[in-house]
């Protein structure tokens, strides 16, 4: 398996990349993933594909007997600009009008077309994340679990995901708070990170400076 982690809600979620069209071979597979683990951990067991090479979203059941039914969801990121998915987010998080789709392309947008790295990206959907003011205690614990799950996966530089990790971890919600956390610390480099990544999130320098409660002289040279 990929990725196995416990959701809170009471089932196991089981997520695998795939960057091949799923075939029976693999249905059967991920089937034998749901049984062990369901013999293991004694939960219901939910799969996740994401796919880079599939058309289009798709939905595959298969009977376990008469009255149990399995249910595997792929969701393709073949055909998706991120860059214009991310802008979106953006937008939609300052008219406060973030809906289910955008909290699902915020969990799956790394593996979407874009021209930046995946740390990059992280790094911009972490400060997104922390950004949003109105949003379920459920769906925030999500979105948190799987860019940790990314960071794990993905990031090999241990002092990049250190730093990530303690941006995703951070318990509140609002960003400026999750900043002014991060600040107390004093490091330079993860102040010019958290700087460059306000900027790029549409906040003014001077909104910054308010919001991390730093002089702008500080702000600037961090950014040199």
């Amino acid at each position: 398996m990929d990725i196995a982690f416990a959701d809170k809600r009471g089932f196991i979620a089981i997520i695998e990349f795939q960057s091949s069209v799923v075939t029976e071979d693999d249905v059967d597979r991920f089937m034998k993933y749901a049984v062990l683990t369901h013999l293991r951990e004694g939960k219901n067991v939910h799969i996740y594909v994401i796919s880079t090479v599939e058309e289009q979203d798709r939905v595959i059941r298969r009977k376990w007997n008469l009255f149990n039914e399995f249910t595997i969801y792929i969701k393709s990121l073949k055909s998706i600009n991120g860059n214009k998915t991310l802008n979106r987010i953006k937008q939609r998080i300052k008219n406060n009008e973030l809906n289910n789709e955008d909290i699902a392309d915020l969990e799956t947008v790394i593996f979407m077309k874009s021209e930046k790295s995946v740390v990059e990206l992280l790094w911009e959907i972490a400060t997104l994340v922390n950004s949003i003011e109105n949003i379920d205690g459920n769906e925030l614990y999500d979105l948190k679990m799987f860019l940790e799950m990314y960071v794990r996966k993905f990031v090999e530089d241990e002092y990049e995901a250190q730093k990530l990790m303690e941006l995703i971890e951070m318990k509140k919600d609002l960003y400026h708070r999750t900043v002014d956390t991060i600040f107390s610390r004093g490091e330079a480099k993860g102040e010019a990170r958290i700087i460059n990544n306000l900027l790029k999130n549409g906040f003014t320098l001077d909104e910054i400076c308010a919001m991390v409660n730093l002089e702008k002289n500080y702000v600037l040279n961090l950014l040199k």
